[in-house]
């Protein structure tokens, strides 16, 4: 046989290989369900561009899906999940039935089913010239989660078009946009932090809920007003980047109560979400902790390196701990943008000094402000209480499936 004919059949069968055997072999996620167990729906968490494996106990006559999946045998299938954070489905049949099972992926979200759960929720020290009281709650609710918070990549998918003329548009997301097209877009789960205005997430949320096929959450339209505020529940006057009217400097918004699409956390979720079931510390690395403790949770910079390396406007998310609820960088790192739930929120408290850096005063009608902490800031003032108002920020989202999530408060904490 001639030497380069054996040395081109030796090249493709390896690259065919690489190609199509060796992502089912390196398995990162295994599922082994039990079909008495599986319900009209069943939840799965999953990572972006990651080999599953689902097992059933029971022959599988089909497996219904637009994934790119390999059946192994009579009761396990194989796939690849998709590149872009969102939700898929699985619907499953077995033969002695004609019903289906279905099974959602959420790909790089956590899947939270809340009953009856018990949080805290406000602070103890007011926060500059407002004060939210604390009081334990009982949530019963279903949630997805993102669990970091959103990457360039994801913003420079979902706006290709869009943030091609953004002002926000950075290097990181240009480059993104440029090197690749719709059908070949790929996202690194530990992708670098975005930033965006507050305008941004909240159309970013309406297109994630497109792409998932739910009805978007909220509704824009013109308005004449100059000042950013909660009009009242579930209504905003909102400052944005110029992206869809080039002459204003603000936008009306509004919910659709009928949906349960994306959309951004109000501050009450946020609050809950941080603390993951933690009612005793300030933040979650306690109150006497040294750097190294806080740096295994959240990403904070010196100034003097944050100023002289520019990458370090923000980093790659979840390389620190996860915190209870397996939400990552919820503290440093991105401030993240959340919605007041409504006007009069917190209660006003004249204060002589305000002894917080990060508790920035606000007007009772301010529409949104920034939690978590930023990767400048002093590691010191961060906490579940300490918020700001700058106008860029950070961000996740969460979706209440079904839209009907029950908040009852049990008492309110008397801080003696």
């Amino acid at each position: 046989m001639n030497k380069k004919y054996l040395i081109f059949v030796i090249a493709f069968f390896v690259v065919i290989w690489s190609v199509h055997v060796v992502p089912y072999l390196l398995i990162a996620k295994k599922f082994n369900l039990n079909r008495e167990s599986l319900g009209a729906e069943t939840w799965l968490e999953v990572e972006k561009n990651e080999t599953v494996k689902i097992c059933i106990d029971s022959k599988v006559l089909e497996w219904k899906t637009s994934l790119n999946t390999k059946k192994t045998n009579d009761y396990c299938l194989k796939f690849q999940t998709p590149m872009i954070i969102g939700t898929s489905v699985i619907n499953v049949k077995f033969p002695d039935s004609d019903s289906l099972h279905k099974i959602n992926l959420a790909v790089g979200m956590k899947y939270l089913d809340f009953k009856k759960e018990e949080v805290l929720l406000g602070f103890r020290i007011p926060q500059g010239d407002y004060v939210d009281e604390e009081k334990l709650v009982s949530v019963t609710a279903t949630y997805l989660v993102d669990k970091y918070p959103v990457t360039n990549c994801e913003m420079a998918y979902f706006f290709r078009e869009e943030l091609s003329s953004s002002s926000v548009m950075n290097d990181e997301k240009r480059k993104q946009k440029n090197e690749h097209t719709e059908s070949d877009w790929k996202c690194n789960a530990h992708d670098y932090a975005t930033r965006a205005y507050l305008y941004q997430a909240l159309k970013y949320a309406n297109a994630r809920s497109i792409r998932d096929g739910l009805k978007p959450y909220y509704v824009f339209s013109q308005t004449d007003k100059r000042k950013a505020q909660i009009l009242s529940e579930g209504h905003y006057i909102i400052e944005y980047e110029n992206l869809d009217y080039p002459k204003e400097t603000r936008a009306e918004v509004s919910i659709d109560s009928s949906s349960d699409g994306y959309r951004l956390p109000y501050y009450d979720e946020w609050m809950m979400f941080a603390r993951a079931g933690d009612k005793t510390k300030d933040a979650p690395w306690g109150d006497s902790a040294t750097l190294e403790d806080v740096l295994k949770y959240a990403k904070f910079e010196v100034k003097e390196v944050y100023e002289k390396n520019e990458r370090l406007k923000t980093g790659n998310v979840g390389l620190r701990l996860a915190n209870e609820y397996g939400l990552y960088d919820m503290f440093g790192l991105v401030e993240e943008h959340v919605l007041l739930e409504r006007p009069e929120k917190f209660k006003r408290k004249w204060r002589m000094v305000r002894d917080r850096p990060l508790a920035v005063g606000c007007k009772a009608t301010c529409p949104s402000y920034l939690k978590g902490g930023d990767i400048r800031d002093r590691w010191q003032d961060v906490n579940y209480g300490s918020y700001s108002r700058e106008g860029i920020g950070g961000f996740r989202l969460v979706r209440n499936i079904g839209n009907n999530a029950k908040w009852t408060e049990i008492k309110t904490v008397d801080e003696n």
